[in-house]
């Protein structure tokens, strides 16, 4: 799943990219994810990165909900941006958005990463 690739992906690249360590250095945020019957989370802290699937945190920064799968599967791939789909409604944020502005731009940086990986 295009889901598990991402925060997978996030956790490799942040232990080998030094320019994508420098850009989450100063980055703080508790994200869940809600992708149709799916959960997840990511941790951003102190320069780490954690993350669980099939589980939710508590007092989440920012949930993120995707309903469709059709949906998340353009979101995933970069299809579809996150304005967009939030704009049309496919795509719901709770909390903070100043940090989500900042999340999208490290998931830019993850989304050029595997755009080999999922054609996009």
């Amino acid at each position: 799943m295009l889901f598990y690739l991402m925060l997978k992906s996030i956790d490799e690249i942040a232990k080998v990219d030094e320019e994508f360590q420098d850009e989450m250095e100063d980055f703080e945020a508790k994200i869940l994810w809600k992708i149709g019957n799916f959960t997840g989370f990511q941790i951003f802290e102190d320069g780490n990165y954690s993350y669980m699937i099939d589980e939710e945190i508590e007092d989440p920064d920012v949930t993120m909900t995707i309903r469709d799968f059709d949906v998340a599967k353009d979101f995933f791939t970069g299809e579809l941006d996150g304005t967009s789909a939030y704009m049309s409604g496919d795509l719901q944020i709770e909390g903070d958005l100043q940090l989500t502005m900042t999340y999208s731009s490290l998931a830019e940086y993850i989304m050029d990463y595997l755009e080999p990986l999922t054609g996009g």
